[in-house]
């Protein structure tokens, strides 16, 4: 729900006309429902925490992470009511990036925890590569990274204004 609220926001920032009208119509639509169900996942990361069973993070480390999700959640509703969608993307992003780190500290060292035995869980240290391997992947990452991050400035800078019918329509 809160991807398909970020997408509704993005596409009323890259496009024009009907289509952004409609686009901000439905994350408007999306908004609240999104909030309540963003909160309900804080809430329950939270409990979970505080209740020792998963990740050793201390709860206090938890709770600033939650209150920046909560507040780029709530955030988003008067921002789509002022039409400021722009801001309202940076609201949903931020509650994404929050939500995804909050859930990662929750969990930590596990990567997949097992509904069986703590015992048989997956962590940090035992899915961890050979230092040959996390070697090679790193001159590999030194290379194509800034390659990737080239295309993605380049992409990003093609595709910058907003999309029109006119633009779209066939000339002559």
């Amino acid at each position: 729900m809160l991807f398909t609220l970020h997408g509704a926001t993005f596409l009323g920032l890259k496009a024009a006309g009907p289509v952004a009208e409609r686009a901000h119509r439905y994350a408007s639509r999306l908004a609240l429902p999104t909030v309540l169900v963003a909160g309900g996942f804080l809430a329950w990361t939270l409990v979970d925490a505080a209740g020792g069973n998963r990740g050793t993070f201390p709860l206090g480390a938890l709770i600033p992470v939650a209150a920046v999700a909560a507040l780029g959640a709530l955030a988003v509703l008067p921002l789509l009511r002022a039409k400021r969608d722009g801001w309202a993307f940076v609201a949903t992003g931020v509650t994404i990036v929050t939500a995804t780190l909050m859930l990662f500290m929750d969990l930590y060292p596990r990567v997949m925890p097992s509904s069986t035995s703590a015992a048989n869980s997956l962590d940090i240290y035992n899915a961890a590569s050979t230092p040959t391997t996390l070697r090679v992947m790193t001159v590999v990452a030194m290379i194509f990274l800034p390659l990737v991050l080239a295309y993605q400035a380049w992409s990003y800078w093609v595709f910058r204004k907003r999309v029109t019918r006119e633009q779209l329509s066939p000339t002559g």
